[in-house]
């Protein structure tokens, strides 16, 4: 499989930032099309049904001026204030009395805010609603708490009256009252015709855009953001936009990335290679008394060393700074999100592997010393596991694995060559008969050892051939007895070298064929109907925007189901066992839609059968607009905006319905607008025959359904009764 990018395709996660901004906050608001008339809601969250009473259909697609929640005490000044407000282009405040859906009221303090669009023009305005009272009861008790604190402080130097507190918090009340009511803005009634309204009611109030498009084009200033408690750098634009990527942060994808990563394998390898090399045969106690007078500069395999240390550091800074995908497909690029997930994954492993002992217990000058070097030095070899990982990446050919396998296996050899020498080296100044196989192969060459002489005996060059030739021979067969072990730990050594090949032996260059058809199979698939992907893009001729997409979905599609194909994987269970699967990947939807509440375990079961779950990428058009409608829409992650002649009309998000009220139709009508992914979108769908097959078969949950079922957004064309 390639490198997992996640999601990097283009998204408009404007209404995702708003609601993961203000989840924290409790806020209400809304948001409304400035662009449709009257400024009609497309968006309305939780808190602002609960404040109210209504829900999401009932708000959606109304004027932006809330006429549904005024009463008799609701003055025409304030409404008049309001429309007004969104005629501007500027943020306003202003105090207006609602009434909630069961008949009480409640002072409310609202933010008009617009938003542009990429292009400098005012497309939506945000409402943000607060209940004036709870603000005024919260200022309160901030004061008389400050006061409370003051007073305590105080009470050992003067005394209080004790009406003191209480009064002063009153005046603080009463102050923060009348500076709420004063008008933060100024009217213009030169092109706003205020008889007109005065003469008509609350509910006929209508929004007239302005004559000049230009009027709504003033920049909206960080004042907009400070309103809503967000950053001047949070709030995106109204279009598709591409991941925010935080400065400094580098693309986990990116070729710089892919430069650094071969850089860092290539030197792990040659740690993997020289480190157990350099603490067996080149770490002794004359190399230390050579590096004790001149420094590093005595050997340079020292200084590639120091030089391969630094990158290892270098290479934890980069991963800290370095994007990832999470269990969601999603790449994550805030520097604190990726250092914590750095630190519980490969940090340690990363860090003990770039820590430079020799340079730590440099100059100690003992034979420990020479010892724990070698013995810490082996840590580097930790970075092994991070590059068996990588590896993964592309070992996905046959001929790649069958290399990795020899590499591997000759890597595996070399450690044991090297562990075959120290041992006769360790054991060779204490052994009073001269029997290891050092003194053997010195006299099989004719260079005998002189305990005198500490540059005597065989070469560096011939003891590491030989050893490395004894683990060989010793890994694919018994050996050749011309390098045979003579002491008990040399045998012991031996036996073990013996039980590592049989079992390398039998399970790799044995089963070669075997291991990559069963490792690889999928991988397999997965380029195989790439490949047919590409084929069919390549004859017909698809241009690039649309390969693009087809290739992107192809891959998001794989990584979700593995290539594999749940329909035919469910028809070979049987029926009851079937159902009980669909039951719980649709579980979510089944135990939180309020439709469902009341059905009987059967009939979820059956239900859960006939749902169907799809995946949009940002971009795609779920339902165009002239569609016949004979599907009902769950939406679970992510969300879509409806258009009407590209006029976003509402924006829907996670627990939306759309579609259109099966009940009360006996033939499916027609799409009155078109339907598009704003961002990575997982829905749930039921087709019209199917949801009314199941409720003909429970015809006491039917009336249920109905009547809990809330269409979000109604899609259908009433305008369109026939087929034509």
């Amino acid at each position: 499989m390639p490198v997992r990018r996640g999601h990097v395709a283009p998204q408009n996660t404007y209404l995702d930032t708003i609601i993961r901004k203000f989840e924290g906050q409790s806020r209400k608001f809304l948001i409304a099309n400035a662009q449709m008339d009257n400024c009609a809601i497309i968006y309305c969250n939780d808190g602002f049904c609960d404040m109210f009473g209504y829900s999401r259909v009932e708000v959606m697609q109304r004027p932006c001026t809330c006429d549904f929640l005024t009463g008799p005490e609701t003055t025409h000044s304030s409404i008049t204030q309001l429309t007004q407000a969104l005629l501007g282009s500027e943020e306003r405040k202003l105090e207006i009395l609602y009434y909630r859906k069961e008949g009480s009221c409640l002072r409310c303090l609202v933010d008009v805010v617009p938003v542009k669009n990429e292009e400098g023009d005012v497309i939506m305005f945000i409402l943000n609603f607060e209940d004036l009272a709870l603000l005024l009861a919260r200022k309160a008790n901030k004061t008389l708490h400050q006061r409370l604190t003051r007073a305590a402080f105080n009470s050992e130097r003067s005394k209080m009256k004790p009406s003191f507190l209480n009064s002063s918090a009153d005046a603080d009340l009463m102050r923060y009252r009348t500076i709420s009511q004063i008008p933060q803005f100024t009217l213009n009634f030169v092109e706003f015709n205020l008889e007109k309204h005065r003469s008509a009611s609350t509910t006929e109030i209508e929004i007239v855009a302005p004559a000049n498009a230009f009027e709504r084009t003033q920049n909206v200033t960080e004042k907009v953001t400070q309103v809503l408690s967000l950053g001047a750098d949070v709030l995106p634009e109204y279009k598709l936009q591409a991941p925010r990527i935080h400065r400094w942060t580098i693309l986990h994808y990116s070729p710089f990335k892919a430069v650094w990563d071969w850089l860092i394998l290539l030197l792990v390898i040659y740690t993997a290679i020289f480190t157990p090399y350099s603490a067996a045969f080149l770490l002794n106690d004359q190399e230390e008394e050579r590096t004790w007078e001149c420094g590093y500069s005595c050997n340079p395999l020292d200084i590639v060393d120091l030089i391969v240390d630094i990158m290892f550091i270098v290479d934890i800074v980069i991963n800290f700074r370095t994007t990832y995908v999470n269990t969601n497909d999603e790449v994550v690029s805030h520097p604190a999100k990726i250092a914590i997930h750095y630190f519980k994954g490969w940090f340690l492993i990363d860090m003990v592997a770039a820590i430079p002992f020799d340079l730590l217990i440099y100059r100690t000058g003992t034979d420990e010393t020479t010892t724990l070097i070698g013995l810490l030095k082996t840590a580097r070899l930790l970075r092994l596991v991070r590059v068996a990982r990588k590896l993964d990446r592309y070992s996905e050919y046959g001929a790649a694995v069958l290399f990795l396998l020899m590499c591997t296996f000759a890597l595996i050899a070399h450690w044991l060559a090297c562990i075959w020498y120290a041992i006769g080296n360790v054991e060779r100044p204490y052994m009073e008969h001269k029997i290891g196989w050092l003194d053997n192969l010195a006299n099989q060459i004719g260079k005998s050892y002189n305990d005198t002489d500490l540059s005597s005996g065989p070469s560096i060059k011939d003891k590491y051939v030989t050893a490395l030739y004894f683990t060989f021979s010793s890994l694919t067969s018994v050996g050749f007895g011309n390098v045979s072990p003579n002491t008990n730990s040399e045998k012991i050594f031996s036996i073990c070298v013996m039980l590592i090949g049989s079992l390398m032996y039998a399970s790799i260059f044995g089963n070669v064929s075997a291991i990559i058809q069963r490792l690889y199979s999928g991988t397999a698939r997965y380029h195989t109907q790439m490949l047919r992907v590409k084929e069919f893009i390549r004859f017909h001729q698809i241009p690039n925007p649309l390969r693009q997409r087809l290739e992107e979905y192809f891959q998001h599609a794989w990584s979700y189901t593995n290539g594999i194909d749940m329909n035919a994987v469910l028809k070979g269970f049987p029926e009851c066992l079937q159902a009980d699967i669909c039951l719980h990947l649709n579980r979510t939807l089944l135990q939180n839609c309020k439709a469902f509440r009341g059905a009987t375990k059967g009939c979820l079961r059956a239900l859960a059968m006939k749902f169907k779950t799809t995946h949009a990428p940002p971009g795609d058009t779920l339902v165009h607009y002239g569609d016949v409608l004979t599907t009902l829409y769950f939406i679970s992650r992510g969300s879509i905006e409806i258009l009407r002649d590209d006029i976003v009309v509402a924006i829907l998000g996670k627990n939306d319905i759309f579609g259109e009220p099966i009940s009360l139709y006996a033939r499916p009508g027609k799409s009155n607008a078109d339907v598009r992914a704003l961002t990575y979108c997982d829905l749930h769908k039921i087709q019209r025959e199917d949801l009314l097959e199941v409720l003909d078969m429970y015809p006491t949950f039917s009336d249920c359904f109905w009547s809990n079922l809330e269409i979000t957004f109604n899609l259908r064309d009433v305008r369109r009764l026939h087929y034509g």
